[in-house]
């Protein structure tokens, strides 16, 4: 069985995921925007790399809108390829250890990976912990050429090749302290 570098690095250390989170993906129409959500992105944190880990599939996107093709998002992103987007965001272990002690925005590293191909970032992120969970939301904007990706001939006149990916409020919970 071959593993992916985001499953073998720091395999140890890796909580269990926490499921439900909601993301909202926006493609950059010529005329309108373009956006799908999801409810099903999964979270862990990494102790070993102290960062939090999303994975998004990337069938569960939904459109907002009835006329938005049901499968734009999957054929955008090549999704019968590239079935899942990975994301990752530095968070020190200071940080899900923090108890009640209020929100803050921190910018830290983040990486997208998409097509196979990682685009590392700096992005303001709003952490805030709460017991045994940490809540945290941040925007990224993309751009498909980024990840030397191009646009499905069908939509090229569509689509600008801009993504915008919103996590707001998902939570990783920390089932091993119970």
């Amino acid at each position: 069985m071959l593993l992916s570098a985001p499953d073998v690095v720091g395999q140890r250390n890796r909580t269990p995921y926490t499921g439900s989170n909601r993301v909202l993906l926006t493609l950059d129409g010529h005329s309108a925007p373009y956006e799908f959500v999801s409810d099903q992105m999964l979270v862990r944190y990494n102790k070993d790399l102290q960062q939090l880990e999303c994975v998004l599939s990337l069938e569960t996107l939904v459109p907002l809108q009835d006329t938005i093709p049901q499968n734009m998002a999957f054929d955008v992103l090549f999704g019968a390829r590239y079935p899942q987007l990975y994301i990752t965001m530095a968070a020190p272990e200071r940080q899900i250890n923090a108890g009640n002690l209020g929100s803050e925005t921190i910018r830290r590293k983040t990486a997208v990976q998409l097509q196979s191909v990682t685009r590392d970032l700096v992005v303001p992120i709003s952490f805030s912990p709460e017991s045994s969970s940490l809540y945290f939301s941040t925007t990224l904007d993309l751009w498909l050429s980024d990840f030397q990706a191009s646009l499905p001939v069908a939509y090229l006149p569509l689509l600008t090749g801009r993504v915008t990916i919103t996590i707001d409020r998902a939570r990783w919970m920390n089932l091993t302290s119970r």
